[in-house]
């Protein structure tokens, strides 16, 4: 895979420094990857330490007939760089968008209505319900709050919303910090928010969606659970650390991150797996998750595969399909990431893009259709 950036094609940019510098430095780049095209949206991710208020007003304000939406993240990436502590940033010129909207939902209260207000509000520009819009014209982005566990109600709720319309995203990073995590869309932002945006698109596109896994032919059902704190009490109505430990060969004192990290669990649907990813295990037996896991759910216990490999093809997939490309915005899992740096793989990540025009962040949780884990979601454009 090559590409030479033209003018109809997507803008990314990469910059560090402190937030002044790095935002007016990250705002030329982009600008002069555009060529003089006007943006219709941008998306842009920034490290934690960098002060919302001193990024958002700032990027907003850069590209001011576009629709702005950006995140704290866990590093940052384009084609060229995958790093932590910078902003990194993608504009999505006419040619290829030919407008959007975007608009900030509440999740601090009721999380149901905060994004019902937020799905409201896009409908109020874009004058009719999502359901409604072309899906074949139309894709959404999304970026959620990644500390306060909304990301199964925020997916539901545009699923039921926009039923056929493909939404991505992910779940804003604070840099393994775990303490706050920040979404803006345009000029506002907020600790607990959902930034929505959607597109109408004037070119062929693909959701490209790949996870690094493989089947070790063992399946666990879920047999009971405490959901609301992403816990696993039981599989197949035995404590859910020894069952777990059991099928993945370690004794359940051995459980840790590497041993998680290895070996998720996913569900899998038309030979597609679904991942979700064990963080710990907690005070009972119990096995607390990175995403929801359903009572009654079967689920495979997964052994990792190629990531690098499996990015490369992936994106030569849905390039293929295409036929030409301007370029992708892509979500990919922090615990990807932290694979990528235990492997030293992280320059073979973006080398996998082939030069294509690409930006996104790592994330606290990916978003097709559900809220997924160590998975790389993203759009690619024609």
């Amino acid at each position: 895979m090559n590409s030479a950036p033209t003018a109809s094609g997507l803008a990314r940019g990469h910059a560090t420094g402190p937030a002044a510098v790095a935002v007016a430095d990250l705002v030329a780049a982009v600008r002069a990857g555009l060529r003089g095209a006007d943006p219709a949206a941008v998306l842009y991710f920034a490290s934690s330490r960098y002060d919302p208020q001193d990024v958002v007003g700032p990027m907003a304000d850069a590209f001011p007939g576009a629709a702005v939406v950006g995140c704290s993240k866990a590093g940052e990436f384009t084609d060229a760089v995958s790093s932590v502590g910078g902003i990194s940033a993608v504009a999505l010129p006419r040619a290829v968008v030919g407008g959007a909207v975007a608009t900030l939902g509440d999740l601090s209260g009721d999380v149901h209505a905060g994004i019902a207000a937020a799905i409201a509000a896009v409908e109020t520009t874009v004058r009719v319900p999502l359901r409604d819009l072309d899906p074949a014209e139309h894709v959404g982005f999304v970026l959620i709050d990644g500390m306060h566990q909304a990301e199964e109600a925020v997916n539901e709720a545009l699923g039921d919303a926009a039923p056929l319309l493909d939404i991505v995203g992910g779940s804003a990073g604070d840099d393994l910090a775990f303490e706050r995590t920040w979404v803006a869309a345009g000029r506002a932002w907020s600790f607990q928010g959902v930034a929505l945006m959607v597109c109408h698109v004037e070119v062929p596109f693909r959701v490209v969606k790949t996870c690094a896994v493989r089947e070790t032919g063992i399946t666990l059902r879920i047999t009971s659970t405490d959901e609301t704190r992403r816990v696993v009490t039981s599989f197949d109505g035995r404590p859910a650390a020894q069952v777990y430990a059991e099928a993945v060969g370690v004794p359940v004192e051995a459980l840790c991150g590497s041993v998680f990290m290895r070996h998720p669990l996913g569900q899998i649907i038309s030979g597609e797996p679904w991942v979700r990813s064990p963080s710990a295990v907690v005070a009972g037996g119990g096995v607390r998750f990175l995403a929801q896991m359903p009572l009654g759910m079967d689920v495979a216990v997964l052994g990792t595969g190629d990531l690098v490999g499996g990015t490369r093809d992936a994106l030569l997939d849905a390039w293929r399909s295409l036929g030409t490309a301007s370029g992708a915005v892509m979500f990919n899992c922090i615990l990807r990431r932290l694979e990528m740096d235990a492997t030293g793989a992280a320059q073979d990540f973006v080398d996998a893009f082939g030069g294509l025009p690409v930006a996104g962040f790592h994330t606290y949780g990916e978003t097709w259709m559900a809220h997924v884990n160590q998975t790389l979601t993203g759009i690619l454009f024609g």
